[in-house]
Parts: structure tokens; C-alpha cells; sequence
């Protein structure tokens, strides 16, 4: 690692300090659970419940900013990759895989924006302004430290969602050069067509505006009904505004999506529900859509039940619990393929690196 000064905006310098690599801890299989703080090099967001960036270094790439998904932290992007049948595991987490090409610790940055109690309930967290300010704040002082711009999103799951909420909030687009989302709510989550459109147990499948006042910007991932006051729901509808449809609306970011398709347990769950759940994490097209990539594979996810109301965000079936890959692992595994939508211009060779050594992978 370098042991040169980072920059901070205006052109000041901080004085050197001992940089500090991303360390998972101990994990449960599917999320890191060290130190929720693991900042260096005088990078301070203040704010946000934790995350990770900064060193002894200068940041000459676009930086990333890792966004973390439902009842996660950003340190989970160290979380180390499971055994697959078949396949060779990838022997490094998305983290260490950048670090492994080039990237240094001024370049790599996570915010963690749900507290510690909304972490262990995840089936109450959904999208609201209050959020995006902490994302939209961040990535602020990311781009203040580093002197940059831009800055390039990975996303996972309700980061995904989250994250382009609040580029529309905030109207934030030109300061992202290209957009990744992993295992996305894109197009609404068919398990909660289980819990219905407003449910006390589980909001993070509600509708839009179930709160009242009445707030545009608040909203779940219930799949859109198109009916009015029934499960009505813009953001994840197919209209021109939706979550779907964000790459044509900011023609000037670079979208890619990486998926489990039918492995991936929250997208997909049982047989009842199932039409339509593999196409859940995709965008529509468009012309600045560079690629999408399905890297699921195991038991299908559908198979098993899944209850969002219990407050669990792991299911018994999915490719991620039969040695395959699912909705958390399409995370964990996919480094050389977040490196490689990344650090190059790729559409049909995302994959590249991965296709047929750590998993099959497809362009959707």
C-alpha cells in the first residue's frame, strides 16, 4: 500500500496515518460482523451507522461506494465466498478482489445506513427521505476526500433500491459514472405479494405512500398493481419513472445488474408466487444498460416457503444453503465480475474470469 498523502477537496492535505484494509470478522455465512467502523487516513464521514474507506493513499480512479442491502452493514462486502458444487469457489471477497487489481483504500468506500435495531428487524426498514440523506451525505464526503467527482455504486439488494431513490430525490446523477446493482428489488419483490400491500408486520413490502402524510418518496417493494389505492405502486411498476426504467431516465451512468434469477430466495420463494420473480433484479433496457449477468444456480428458491413477517432475512431453500448461489452470494461471489464491470467497457464478457470456473453465468 502506498504511503503517499490523500487528497481532500480544495487540494489539503492530512497528515499520514496507518491505513486500515476492510476486515469482515466473524460472519454467519452471509454477513461480516466485525468492527461496524473501519475508517483511516483521516476519512470522517459522520454519518451513517458505520461503513469503511480512507488511508495513506491518493485515489486516481473513480471511487466505489458500496452499499449494503436489507439488514446488512457495509463490511459485508469483505464476507468471504462459499464452498459451490461443481465450481471452484473464488478464493476473495468483492473487496479483496478490487484491492487484489489495483484499487487502494482511498478508492474503496461503504456506508452502512441502517442502525444496529433496524438491522435485526429487517422486515420494518424501507425507502424514505431519511435515508437518502445519509447515502447523499456520504457519498459527499467520499467525493470531498478524494477529490473526484464521481463515484461508481455497487449496490445489494435494498442498497440497490435505495440508492436510486435517492438519486431521484436529490437529482444526485451526475455524480455517478456507473451504476451496479446486485440482487435489486427492481421490479418489486414477488414474496411479498404474501404479506399484501400494507402490512403492519412487514412495511418493507408495502406499497407506496403507506404512511400518512402522503409522501411520494416513501415506499416499499410490493409489486405494482397499477390500481389506485391498491397496491399501487410507481416505483416498482413499468412505467417511465419506476426503479426499472432509472437507466433510461439518466442516460449519462453506466448500468449493469448482476442477479440469482430463480436461486435468489428473496426474489423467489414458492410455487404461488413464483411468475415473474427471476426477472425481479433486472433493468429495462436501454442503451447505457451495458449488461446483466444471472450467476444463480443451486435448488431453485421457489421450492421452500418464505414468510417475510417472521423478520428472517434467510430462507431453508435458494441457491446460497445448497451450495450454489442465491440472493446473498450473488453478492459475495461475483468480485471478478464487479471488478470487470468496473474497470472495463464489457457487455457480453462481464463474466469473463468467472464463467465456468466459479459458477455458470449468463447475460439475461
Amino acid at each position: 500500500m502506498s504511503a503517499c498523502l490523500p487528497i481532500l477537496g480544495g487540494g489539503a492535505l492530512l497528515i499520514p496515518s496507518t491505513a486500515m484494509a476492510l476486515d469482515c470478522g466473524s460472519h454467519n455465512g452471509f454477513t461480516c460482523q466485525g468492527a461496524a467502523s473501519q475508517y483511516a487516513g483521516g476519512f470522517d464521514p459522520g454519518v451513517g451507522s458505520g461503513g469503511f474507506g480512507g488511508g495513506d493513499c491518493i485515489a486516481t480512479r473513480t471511487p466505489v461506494v458500496f452499499v449494503a442491502g436489507n439488514g446488512d452493514s457495509a463490511i459485508s462486502f469483505d464476507m468471504p465466498p462459499g464452498a459451490v458444487d461443481g465450481y471452484t469457489a473464488p478464493s476473495l471477497s468483492v473487496y479483496d478482489e478490487l484491492k487484489a487489481r489495483g484499487y487502494n483504500d482511498c478508492e474503496l468506500f461503504g456506508v452502512t445506513y441502517l442502525d444496529a435495531d433496524e438491522r435485526g428487524s429487517p422486515q420494518y426498514n424501507y425507502h424514505q427521505p431519511a435515508k437518502y440523506q445519509i447515502l447523499k451525505r456520504f457519498i459527499d464526503k467520499v467525493k470531498l476526500y478524494t477529490g473526484r467527482s464521481q463515484v461508481d455504486i455497487v449496490a445489494h439488494s435494498l442498497g440497490s433500491s435505495m440508492s436510486l431513490a435517492m438519486l431521484k430525490y436529490y437529482g444526485y446523477q451526475a455524480s455517478v459514472r456507473r451504476f451496479i446493482s446486485i440482487g435489486g428489488g427492481l421490479r418489486g419483490l414477488q414474496t411479498c405479494l404474501s404479506t399484501g400491500y400494507q402490512s403492519p408486520y412487514a412495511p418493507t413490502c408495502n406499497a407506496e405512500a403507506y404512511v400518512f402524510p402522503y409522501d411520494y418518496y416513501t415506499f416499499g417493494l410490493y409489486p405494482s398493481t397499477g390500481v389506485a389505492y391498491y397496491g399501487y405502486n410507481r416505483w416498482t411498476g413499468s412505467g417511465s419513472g419506476s426503479l426499472r426504467a432509472m437507466p433510461a431516465m439518466y442516460s449519462g451512468i453506466a448500468f449493469y445488474a448482476i442477479t440469482a434469477g430463480a436461486y435468489d430466495q428473496v426474489q423467489c420463494f414458492t410455487t404461488s408466487y413464483s411468475a415473474g420473480c427471476a426477472n425481479g433484479g433486472l433493468f429495462a433496457a436501454s442503451s447505457n444498460l451495458k449488461a446483466q449477468v444471472d450467476i444463480g444456480f443451486g435448488s431453485s428458491a421457489y421450492a421452500y416457503d418464505w414468510d417475510w413477517s417472521d423478520g428472517s432475512p434467510y430462507n431453508l431453500g435458494g441457491g446460497d444453503t445448497s451450495s450454489g448461489v442465491g440472493h446473498f452470494r450473488s453478492k459475495t461471489h461475483a468480485g471478478r465480475i464487479v471488478y470487470n464491470m468496473l474497470a472495463t467497457t464489457c457487455t457480453t464478457g462481464c463474466a469473463n474470469g468467472y464463467a465456468g470456473v466459479n459458477g455458470p453465468a449468463v447475460n439475461r
